[in-house]
């Protein structure tokens, strides 16, 4: 039997501890990308929902959870940026400093703004069917549609799109376009007859864009 036998010191905590969110999102399911070297384990904590895989909202109620470089947590409700915070540490308890990142939640769609139209009435009569206007956003969006629609407000999925057939000119696109950015756009009579059924009366026509984060504007 030997008398002796080693034990080894180690009191530094994990190192090189990062976390990272995407920048903004447009739900409250996000990935995060986690590292750390010498790490055991972790614990995130923020804005975020509880969950059953260790995360929670306040540091006292998070559990430490197997690490790994990546993990899906809920952001809480309301949009606005969320802080989450990551702790490490390794197989014999030495816990490292918290490491945080941002995410921006924006579920709400942008704010549309025409301005026009140069005329109230149009046909299909040569110098008489032409209508133009120019709308903007309050945020930068990456597509947009002019539709026919039954209400003021209705939604993008409702009404007919107005088609360009007949001269009409930037009835839809997918353009990245900054906020405040006029977009010109043109009505035809002889679309907007297409889009209605050749149906004469008042109609309503609506702009919808939807921003990077998928949010269409109502």
């Amino acid at each position: 039997m030997a008398s002796y036998f080693t034990l080894t010191l180690d009191t530094t905590a994990p190192s090189n501890g990062s976390i990272s969110a995407p920048a903004r999102t447009g739900t409250v399911n996000v990935t995060l990308t986690i590292g750390a070297t010498g790490a055991d384990q972790m614990k995130i904590w923020g804005d975020i929902c509880a969950t059953a895989g260790g995360s929670a909202i306040a540091e006292s109620d998070a559990s430490w959870v197997t690490y790994d470089t990546s993990a899906s947590v809920i952001l809480t409700s309301g949009d606005g940026t969320k802080t989450i915070y990551v702790k490490f540490r390794d197989d014999v308890g030495n816990i490292t400093p918290a490491w945080d990142a941002n995410v921006i939640l924006d579920t709400a769609g942008p704010v549309v703004t025409i301005t026009g139209p140069d005329v109230s009435k149009i046909s299909e009569v040569s110098g008489f069917d032409t209508c133009a206007f120019s709308f903007s956003a309050s945020e930068a969006f990456v597509e947009w549609k002019v539709k026919v629609v039954p209400s003021t407000s209705s939604a993008h999925t409702a009404g007919t799109q107005i088609p360009t057939t007949g001269g009409s000119t930037n009835m839809s696109g997918s353009t990245s376009t900054a906020a405040s950015t006029p977009v010109s756009c043109t009505i035809k009579g002889a679309d907007l007859a297409s889009a209605c059924s050749d149906e004469d009366g008042a109609k309503i026509i609506k702009v919808f864009v939807k921003d990077a984060q998928n949010n269409w504007s109502v």
